[in-house]
């Protein structure tokens, strides 16, 4: 009887996982990098909805300076603005069309969402 339940139960919980979902795509992002002891890349579309204070690594194009360490990041899912200081570009020149990785926190207000970026590696 034993050996029924447990075939049993193997088979229903793939089912169970269909029914409940895939999940929000962020977690999933993070859980797969998790696995893989890399560090999740999170698209901006995925940053929106992740909490204040979240620390993201993201890849993509600084496409526009908006003035006082202002800066609009594009990927391939969208735009979001970027506050970075002169330390956190480690030296690096980068122009319109240099792919970045971008390391930072996602910092969330009542009306806007932005990243508060402590390095960027071209």
């Amino acid at each position: 009887m034993k050996k029924i339940s447990i075939l049993t139960l193997v088979a229903v919980l793939p089912i169970c996982g269909a029914v409940a979902g895939p999940g929000k795509m962020a977690n999933n992002n993070m859980n797969n990098n998790m696995m893989n002891n890399q560090p999740a890349v999170w698209t901006v579309t995925e940053v929106m909805s992740l909490p204040d204070e979240t620390p993201v690594v993201m890849r993509g194009r600084i496409t526009r300076n908006m003035g006082n360490n202002i800066f609009v990041f594009e990927d391939n899912s969208g735009t979001i603005m970027m506050e970075i200081e002169e330390e956190d570009w480690n030296g690096n020149t980068v122009r319109v069309d240099d792919i970045v990785t971008v390391y930072g926190n996602v910092d969330k207000g009542q009306n806007y969402t932005e990243i508060d970026v402590e390095s960027v590696v071209r």
